[in-house]
């Protein structure tokens, strides 16, 4: 049995239930794969939608009676809120204090610019979890089990995509770990990239 396997089981429906632990067991081998804490990747897996299925009414309560201020990003998604409490609760309730485990619970869904392997870890074990069936699942498990770097951008190019195709407003994490990634990939191609923008930036 996986940590707080049996503590999550009373806590969610099946579905929810069983996405968990595909997460977990996914996130375990992409931390054996790359390098990343074998264990706190099980419980960051286990653990990140802990929340997930709270009503906003339970979410709001929970962060007005911990004093967590959260963004006008935040506020206007509901599916981020179960990520910023998610987080929460693991340290109130789950004593972890483990700020790894905790950051890779609360950045799981928007991501951010200069993740850890844990977050990374966990960001794409929720993607490519055994059940997850979307469009374009196949592809990003193939790229991650070549390359987490590559997987994290195509599943930031996949998010974006979507949300802008629906209109929906796209936190700031997001855009701005994918465009790190963006600029990552200039400077390997043309290491000199930045400094060139910045002269011309400051020619207009």
């Amino acid at each position: 049995m996986l940590p707080f396997e049996r503590y999550i089981k009373g806590r969610m429906s099946g579905k929810r239930f069983n996405h968990s632990i595909n997460v977990a067991k996914a996130a375990k081998w992409l931390a054996y794969k790359y390098g990343a804490n074998e264990d706190k990747a099980v419980i960051a897996g286990v653990l990140h939608d802990i929340t997930k299925e709270w009503k906003t009414t339970q979410h709001w309560q929970f962060l007005h009676k911990y004093n967590i201020g959260i963004s006008k990003y935040e506020y206007a998604s509901k599916k981020l809120y179960h990520s910023i409490t998610g987080s929460c609760y693991c340290k109130v309730f789950l004593r972890i204090t483990d700020l790894e485990i905790l950051n890779a619970i609360r950045f799981h869904t928007t991501a951010r610019p200069h993740m850890t392997l844990l977050e990374k870890v966990i960001y794409i074990a929720d993607f490519i979890s055994d059940d997850r069936h979307f469009e374009g699942v196949q592809r990003l498990r193939s790229l991650a089990s070549m390359n987490l770097d590559t997987a994290v951008f195509e599943g930031l190019s996949v998010t974006i995509n979507e949300l802008a195709s629906e209109g929906s407003l796209i936190h700031p994490n997001t855009l701005n770990a994918y465009n790190e990634y963006v600029f990552k990939a200039h400077e390997r191609t043309n290491p000199s990239f930045l400094k060139e923008m910045f002269l011309k930036t400051n020619k207009i």
